[in-house]
């Protein structure tokens, strides 16, 4: 070896060349973009509306229609927080939804997008003298297939509230939407203890209402978003 040390010197710049080379052709390395994470600030797209909003639904069979509008609401420009009471003028029974937070997650945020489910929607029904209680209506994030138990565990022991459907559009008699969550619930004690659908849709809110065992289905056919 002593005799050919250039030999050597040689082997080695080669070698060395040959590694900076291979790095220079490498891919960049992934940002790590999460492509189906949401913002738990997106909850407020579906749930927050200003007084002011209304909507009508329609019943397939019957075309008994009920109006509902939005008689509080509150916002939290700066965070996730928010109120918004929605009344139904055919039952008198309202709406009330709000935000839980669960940031003891490591995996969650309340500005950036997160893989987890990191806030859940509450809802609660309830009326002069006939109250139903509060269960989860709807969580961030959200995929297809996710689910997490909800609603009162004595008459719906192991319900289930689960995203069934992410559709790019919802078609209804009256109107084509954009964005629409599926959101089945396997028996919801705010309606009989029976299975029910909800359709979300971005912007507008609940845009189609499905109760299983009554045989009814909702559809909106008219409404009005406050600016």
């Amino acid at each position: 070896m002593k005799i050919f040390p250039h030999i050597t010197s040689i082997i080695v710049l080669t070698l060395l060349l040959a590694t900076i080379g291979c790095k220079d052709k490498d891919p960049k390395p992934s940002t790590g973009e999460c492509t189906t994470c949401q913002s738990v600030l997106e909850a407020k797209d579906y749930f927050l509306f200003k007084v002011g909003s209304w909507w009508v639904y329609e019943e397939e069979t019957t075309h008994e229609r009920d109006s509902m509008y939005v008689i509080l609401a509150n916002n939290d420009p700066n965070s996730y927080g928010f109120e918004c009471n929605v009344k139904s003028s055919l039952t008198n029974f309202e709406y009330r939804y709000w935000p839980e937070y669960y940031g003891v997650n490591n995996n969650c945020s309340t500005t950036l997008p997160v893989t987890k489910k990191c806030l859940y929607v509450v809802r609660e029904k309830g009326k002069f003298q006939n109250n139903l209680g509060e269960s989860n209506a709807f969580f961030v994030r959200y995929q297809v297939g996710d689910y997490t138990y909800s609603g009162n565990a004595q008459a719906c022991p192991n319900n289930k509230l689960i995203i069934s459907e992410i559709l790019d559009s919802l078609v209804l008699p009256n109107f084509t939407f954009q964005k629409t969550v599926k959101v089945d619930e396997l028996c919801s004690s705010q309606e009989g203890n029976q299975p029910v659908t909800f359709f979300y849709t971005k912007g507008i809110g609940i845009t189609r209402k499905e109760f299983i065992d009554s045989n009814q289905v909702w559809n909106l056919v008219n409404y009005y978003i406050a600016p």
